[in-house]
């Protein structure tokens, strides 16, 4: 019987580990392909890739949403140092792109995993996960930006007229990603939770 167990416990370790591999390629291809994972036009600047971090965080669990977010902050260093934007280089610094972003799946995950066995049930679970990851995202990189934005040496003499701009359009701009994440988690994840659950991705 232990053995059996195991044999099932394998499975589904390895469905995980797959697909967290398909999350990291989504991450990676909508980093670079224009208008999928960042959304710019004129002092809008909307970024999805949020989404993704907390749907995956959602159906695999907090031990990956950590995983999750290191990857989307990686590929934000690399979009940072090689755009050749202005707008971007306070991210180029990983205590400001790669950080913050270890806590947003963590942070979906754990209210998922809080709430979905409630009477809030699965979709009440997202909605709350998709509030929390956005919250924690929009929160965590403005601070970080007023706390480690200072080490960048091309800003260090503007850098407090740069950080209240900042503050202002990431604050604004969290209010649409927010509205962005609480319609397509529930919408994405509800449909595919009783195949993640009866292949042991999802409890």
């Amino acid at each position: 019987m232990s053995t059996l167990k195991n044999k099932a416990f394998d499975k589904n370790k390895l469905r995980k580990l797959a697909l967290c591999g398909i999350f990291f390629a989504i991450i990676v291809v909508m980093t670079f392909v224009p208008y999928t994972g960042y959304i710019s036009t004129g002092l809008i600047a909307i970024t999805t890739l949020h989404v993704i971090v907390i749907i995956g965080s959602v159906m695999l669990g907090w031990k990956y949403s950590i995983a999750l977010g290191a990857m989307w902050g990686i590929m934000c260093v690399i979009r940072a140092a090689t755009s050749g934007s202005a707008e971007n280089i306070l991210f180029i610094n990983p205590l400001i792109s790669v950080l913050p972003r270890l806590f947003v799946g963590l942070a979906a995950a754990l209210v998922f995993k809080a709430l979905y066995k409630t009477k809030l049930g699965v979709i009440g679970g997202c909605i709350g996960a998709a509030i929390a990851g956005t919250l924690t995202n929009t929160i965590l990189v403005i601070s970080a930006i007023y706390v480690f934005g200072g080490m960048i040496k091309e800003f260090k003499d503007a850098f407090e007229i740069v950080k209240t701009v900042m503050g202002i359009v990431i604050s604004v701009n969290g209010a649409i990603e927010l509205s962005v994440a609480v319609v397509l988690t529930p919408a994405i994840v509800r449909p595919l939770y009783p195949m993640l659950k009866k292949n042991g991705i999802m409890d």
